[in-house]
């Protein structure tokens, strides 16, 4: 969702609120994509400082991430609070960090992308169903959550198969 703001831009003691519904249904990233089990209306203000632009707002997130071990869905929520101050100028000499217009083209301030930035800042590295999630079995794919299997687990690194015959021959 993209709002215009030109007249907060050219008149700096307008300060500007918005009510923004997030335009999207999925979080996709470059590996990975997420989808958005329940999204709060963005409460945005927009206001002129000096010579920044100066962005506040909030809003809760809920994505569906897949657990790290098993792959289960797991539910995320995200509170996102956003204070932020960035010079809207789009000359190369007055730009401080190159993320800092991301979010703005021209006249417009794209929400979605001020939004997705801070989840993806927010993401966990390492996401589970549960503190002791037994994951999958490597050999035959069970879940070790619900169901046990009688695979043969071999705790040797594939590296070591080669030195592993040696042993094999040599016991002999």
């Amino acid at each position: 969702m993209k709002i215009n703001i030109s007249e907060i831009l050219s008149n700096p003691s307008v300060i500007k609120n918005f009510k923004v519904e997030p335009d999207f249904e999925k979080l996709k990233l470059r590996r990975s994509s997420y989808r958005v089990s329940y999204k709060e209306p963005f409460l945005l203000t927009v206001s002129k400082v000096e010579d920044k632009l100066h962005v506040t707002g909030e809003t809760t997130i809920r994505l569906i991430i897949p657990c790290d071990r098993c792959l289960e869905d797991v539910e995320n929520t995200f509170h996102i609070t956003i204070d932020r101050s960035v010079n809207p100028n789009t000359e190369s000499d007055g730009i401080e960090d190159v993320d800092e217009l991301s979010f703005i083209d021209g006249y417009m301030l794209d929400v979605d992308k001020l939004i997705i930035d801070e989840i993806v800042v927010a993401l966990p590295t390492k996401v589970l169903c549960k503190e002791d999630c037994k994951g999958l079995c490597s050999v035959c794919g069970t879940n070790l959550n619900y169901h046990s299997c009688d695979c043969h687990k071999e705790s040797l690194d594939p590296r070591m198969a080669a030195i592993q015959d040696i042993f094999r021959d040599f016991n002999r």
